[in-house]
């Protein structure tokens, strides 16, 4: 997994004095009887999994490192129902 210490300062912890929200919850929920460790580890492998399969899909269409790239001018489209005053400015100035 990453290293969060490589973007997060180290006593960033420290603001959360309960800890992680989501182990909290987990372990409300076990000590409540509506949750189990057993449920909690099938659900996070779907999860991994789901992430996994859904990446592996992405790839498929190219990723950042080996393209394909699509030309500079697509940044004016697929992005607003009406492009803006400001952006139909820009894009005109780089002639697309």
């Amino acid at each position: 997994s990453d290293d969060p210490s490589r973007y997060r300062p180290a006593d960033e912890f420290e603001s959360w004095p309960g800890g992680d929200p989501i182990e909290r919850l987990k372990d409300y929920l076990i000590k409540a009887g509506y949750w189990s460790e057993a449920k909690h580890q099938h659900l996070s492998e779907l999860i991994d999994a789901e992430v996994v399969a859904a990446y592996k899909e992405a790839v498929k269409f190219g990723d950042l490192a080996s393209g394909p790239y699509p030309p500079a001018s697509t940044i004016f489209t697929e992005v607003y129902e009406e492009i803006p005053w400001h952006i139909q400015e820009q894009r005109e100035e780089l002639g697309k």
